[in-house]
């Protein structure tokens, strides 16, 4: 079937999935049975300039965008009342909520992180940044992991689509003085959430803003019980100046044991999906 030249009207709508701020997104069915996850702007986005074009970015984001392990967007309309998103759907749901049940195992979680360390780095090659990496922007299918949601994406296009995005648990310390989002505080969230994934805690808590802004800004991570080799890399990933912070390439590189190699995603072209690789694949190397 050929997504792109449906409209939202060919979706059958199930229930409703989540209310954000911005869209409501439903669980919907496509003409040919496929489940899809609908996301459609509230009025308010319809009638605000920048939400609208901020919308209509993310459409046109998840329909261009091509790797393994980003959301795939199946068929989209950027502006005006028919405008929707239409999503892979996934059964299990995000990283946030597997983790309300449990902790990853070591591995399951340096798989994870392996994963959407290769779609950052796919997304940095072509000068986007992210600007909100967090388990509730993972999607998981078995043991593939899909990062999603552009809805705050800052491109070449569009440097500036918000003063600041991101969730305060896992901004950027240079975020927090007002500096602009780089690649490098996208790494800086990804470290946060590999501390997290790796160790069972964030490493920085707070009940108010300003107790997380000084905490990010101000204090170390707490020691650790990991291998000396993912202490590093993941405290390196933490580090408050953004000129030194290690890249979610050297993280790949350092769980891969192969210093010197190159991530596979270097082309183009979409990445033959890991699913079903487990996690032989990723460590056969070592």
């Amino acid at each position: 079937m050929d997504y792109r030249r449906l409209t939202r009207q060919h979706y059958k709508l199930e229930m409703l999935l989540g209310l954000g701020r911005s869209s409501q997104v439903y669980l919907a069915h496509a003409p040919d049975g496929t489940k899809v996850a609908l996301k459609v702007p509230r009025r308010e986005v319809r009638t605000d300039r920048a939400l609208t074009e901020r919308f209509a970015q993310e459409v046109a984001l998840s329909l261009t965008l091509n790797h393994a392990n980003l959301v795939r967007g199946l068929s989209g309309r950027p502006e005006g009342e028919g405008a929707f998103l239409a999503l892979e759907y996934f059964e299990e749901g995000t990283l946030e909520d597997s983790l309300k049940k449990g902790p990853l195992s070591r591995e399951v979680a340096l798989e994870c992180l392996s994963q959407i360390a290769q779609a950052l780095i796919y997304l940095h090659d072509r000068g986007i940044i992210h600007q909100d990496v967090k388990p509730s922007n993972i999607f998981i299918d078995g043991l593939l992991f899909k990062l999603g949601d552009f809805g705050v994406a800052k491109t070449r296009e569009n440097p500036k689509p918000l003063e600041r995005a991101g969730s305060p648990f896992y901004m950027a310390p240079e975020l927090f003085m007002g500096e602009p989002a780089t690649p490098a505080s996208d790494a800086y969230s990804f470290g946060v959430m590999a501390f997290e994934l790796l160790v069972g805690k964030r490493p920085f808590v707070g009940e108010t803003l300003e107790e997380l802004s000084y905490a990010h800004l101000h204090k170390l991570p707490p020691p650790t019980n990991l291998p000396p080799h993912l202490d590093r890399i993941v405290r390196n990933l933490l580090t408050k100046d953004p000129a030194i912070r290690a890249t979610p390439k050297a993280f790949l590189q350092v769980v891969r044991g192969t210093p010197q190699a190159e991530p596979n995603n270097k082309t183009t072209g979409e990445d033959k999906p890991t699913k079903g690789k487990g996690l032989f694949g990723l460590f056969r190397k070592r």
